[in-house]
């Protein structure tokens, strides 16, 4: 037998054992590709911030944004992008001792947004709509918390149970993850596979002094979506239930893939319907309080200050390009023009709360903790909490990852 032969049915072999009956789902972990200035260094990311150089960091954004979204096989134009081979909640929380290593079946666990329903309470019915979403991990976030136990409920009961009395709140902590560790939350809508698809689009900036809650149904615009075409002439309209002269997409303009017989199923859709992602929010250790970049979707990308700094189309391609971003590197730097805390949003999660609007992610993640009872995150909020906040009491702070008490504790 030829060498290529031997290579060939060594490889289907390993695919079967493993599970993946299709070569082309077999797919490896793969990281972010050198040259996108990832993990970049500490000394350089801190110092932009101390002098609050958003030119700098935004370029910093997105040269990971583009390292993410780089195709995992460059000559491939159906391959997957880097971030996709990445690892899912189950894969890192899972109670299982025995992960999956090697080649593995390409995943999109996709489910209705948790923080709409935390902890079992009651789900925003209007701000739920038909979104879907998932979470995905690196390799180095996946390998921390499985070296530290920190997805066993026992770890963090016990790690909870440990602390004296008299540990001050800034001590309260799990073990810092390590500086390369990085997590992704998605956010998808469904799209019909036959005739055109309605998505809300966000045109709005932070509004600092109006408060309520935003979600998709109450946004004043929409986008039809054509899954028909790939391209489709500037200026071409249709009329949408309510929304009459809405502007015409292609599919091609999202990252998008298909549903599953099981997926469809799931979320009560047609197989071969697609989803579309229209939001992506990441976050690196690349600083000790975390990095964060938040990204949406939107029909002129290369509008207003969220468009600023991206890279060109030799490093950001295709539907990628279409996205706007903001960033997040303090609680409350830069102020606000009127010297309130500064507010970081993403329009298809915090935009949901009541003044969503006027949140910072940040902030949010400062007050992740285990505890027993369960904490929720709710109110969202910005400017730094205060140590003596009453979510700390009882409690350990999670470095910043909601994931670990929402998707661990097994």
């Amino acid at each position: 037998m030829s060498g290529g032969r031997i290579a060939t049915v060594f490889a289907i072999c390993t695919s079967l054992l493993l599970g993946n009956l299709a070569l082309p789902q077999g797919l490896s972990y793969t990281p972010v590709p050198s040259g996108f200035d990832f993990p970049a260094d500490e000394r350089v990311l801190l110092d932009a911030v101390s002098r609050g150089d958003e030119e700098q960091l935004r370029t910093h954004a997105w040269t990971v944004f583009a390292g993410l979204t780089q195709k995992t096989r460059q000559n491939d134009p159906n391959s997957e992008a880097v971030w996709e081979t990445w690892y899912t909640g189950d894969e890192v929380f899972s109670a299982e001792t025995g992960v999956q290593k090697g080649l593995r079946s390409l995943k999109r666990d996709l489910v209705a947004p948790r923080q709409f329903s935390p902890h079992g309470g009651a789900h925003l019915k209007a701000a739920g709509e038909s979104q879907l979403s998932s979470t995905l991990f690196n390799q180095e976030l996946k390998d921390h918390t499985r070296s530290e136990k920190l997805q066993l409920h026992r770890t963090m009961k016990a790690i909870n149970d440990g602390w004296p009395a008299q540990t001050p709140v800034e001590n309260r902590k799990v073990k810092d993850y390590p500086r390369g560790a990085m997590s992704l939350k998605l956010v998808w809508m469904p799209v019909a596979k036959n005739g055109m698809t309605a998505i809300p689009t966000w045109d709005e900036m932070p509004v600092t002094d109006v408060a309520g809650a935003f979600p998709p149904s109450s946004w004043k615009r929409r986008v039809a979506v054509d899954p028909s075409r790939s391209s489709v002439p500037e200026g071409e309209l249709t009329d949408l239930p309510g929304f009459p002269g809405s502007r015409v997409v292609p599919l091609t303009a999202f990252h998008h893939f298909k549903l599953d017989a099981e997926q469809a199923a799931r979320f009560g859709r047609d197989e071969g319907d697609y989803a579309v992602l229209v939001g992506m929010h990441y976050t690196t250790k690349e600083i000790p309080n975390w990095f964060w970049a938040t990204f949406w979707w939107h029909d002129r990308p290369n509008d207003g200050p969220y468009a600023a700094d991206r890279l060109d189309d030799t490093k950001i391609r295709g539907p990628w390009r279409n996205y706007l971003m903001d960033i997040a590197y303090d609680m409350d730097l830069p102020k606000e023009t009127n010297g309130t805390p500064n507010a970081v949003f993403n329009p298809w999660l915090e935009a949901h709360f009541e003044n969503g609007v006027n949140s910072n992610c940040m902030t949010c993640h400062q007050r992740a903790i285990w505890t027993e009872p369960d904490a929720t995150f709710l109110p969202i909020t910005r400017g730094a909490a205060p140590a003596n906040d009453p979510i700390f009491r009882n409690s350990t702070k999670v470095d910043f990852l909601w994931s670990l008490p929402l998707e661990g504790n097994n």
